[in-house]
């Protein structure tokens, strides 16, 4: 199936503002949040949301009726993300196998949140499983409705807004439904559409070009812009609301950005020297070299370079150590200024500097310290 027959077509107005938002993954607090920071006004604004409402957060629920409050505003579209057909999946498509199979996994998801709001678990669906899904199906009819007949794609004068990504292909339309919900590291791809396309699904950090952020990154020679901010995806995630101010004929881009994590303030400058060396976390092999308190100094095994990375911020496996951030992050941060907390060590708290670098700052800079 391609997504040629589920592309909604937007005509955008002269100087409005277009508002990009991917991932919210069940993040409701942050998503509120950024929508007052964006200053969104729903009678003049657009608001283009790229899917994934749903899944990893804990307010999937709130997320949804959210959105589906918003969209009632004529320039509010929501699009489909591959998180958000779990849901489906498991409400209409599922076997009971499956449908178990799947709380192996992710014991806690947008279905199982419904569910619970009934007084279900995982025990009913074992015990009753059609009758079970009956009943959650019945009482959140409008919610999966909404999920289930999600566009894939919005196309204006100059932009495609997809979930993940468009097949490089001069019939970009006929896309694949699996390629538009689920294609990894797209910016790192490239497309023959003569527009430029802006996604989520895959956060910005995975990329170099995000520069130790999850602020969205841009490629103007391909044409491609990545806005996820890897809220609830990642250690230390964030919801970006990527902006499109039309003035004049001229595109001027901005961005918005919450973070996830307890704020707090920093009380002490600190400066660093270190510069971050970036982990592609799929396909970087690292090797312990030896370990330092809560860190490992490790080597990349592709180009020797060696640097410290927090033990639990890793995973082994095949014989090696992936990392999930960079290393050597060790931030430089003003007195004053925002932190987001993310995690901690005994020395260090992890988490999103109020310039959206990520990384460690030591706790004696931070207030409420010990």
């Amino acid at each position: 199936m391609n997504i040629a027959d589920n592309i909604i077509k937007k005509s955008i107005p002269e100087n409005a503002r277009v508002i990009c938002i991917s991932d919210i993954h069940g993040c409701i607090c942050a998503f509120e949040e950024l929508l007052k920071k964006c200053r969104y006004d729903g009678e003049k604004d657009c608001l283009f949301i790229l899917g994934d409402l749903a899944e990893k957060g804990k307010e999937n629920i709130a997320v949804i009726r959210r959105v589906m409050e918003l969209c009632r505003n004529r320039g509010t579209v929501c699009i489909k993300g591959n998180n958000d057909t779990m849901c489906v999946r498991m409400a209409h498509r599922d076997n009971k196998e499956k449908f178990l199979s799947r709380l192996e996994r992710r014991p806690f998801n947008c279905y199982m949140e419904m569910a619970r709001t009934l007084g279900l678990g995982r025990e009913n669906f074992e015990r009753d499983f059609e009758e079970s899904r009956k009943k959650v199906n019945e009482a959140f009819k409008k919610e999966l409705e909404f999920l289930d007949t999600l566009p894939l794609a919005i196309e204006t004068e100059d932009y495609i807004f997809v979930h993940a990504g468009i097949e490089n292909r001069p019939d970009w339309q006929n896309t694949s439904e699996k390629f538009a919900l689920t294609e990894p590291w797209f910016f790192s791809s490239t497309h023959q559409a003569e527009k430029t396309v802006i996604c989520g699904h895959y956060p910005t950090y995975n990329y170099e070009a995000a520069n130790n952020t999850n602020l969205p990154i841009t490629d103007k020679n391909k044409k491609i812009i990545c806005i996820d901010g890897g809220a609830a995806t990642k250690w230390a995630g964030q919801l970006n609301a990527f902006i499109i101010n039309r003035v004049g004929g001229k595109h001027e881009y901005e961005t918005i950005y919450e973070p996830l994590g307890e704020r707090k303030t920093v009380k002490r400058s600190v400066k660093s020297d270190v510069k971050p060396i970036y982990v592609n976390w799929e396909n970087d092999l690292l090797t312990a070299a030896e370990k330092r308190g809560d860190f490992l100094r490790v080597i990349k095994n592709g180009n020797g370079e060696t640097g410290l990375i927090c033990e639990k911020l890793c995973g082994e496996w095949d014989g090696f150590i992936h990392g999930w951030v960079n290393l050597n992050i060790f931030l430089s941060v003003n007195e004053g200024e925002a932190f987001a907390v993310a995690a901690e060590t005994e020395e260090y708290f992890f988490g999103i500097a109020q310039n959206g670098q990520v990384g460690y700052v030591p706790k004696g800079c931070i207030e409420d310290s010990p």
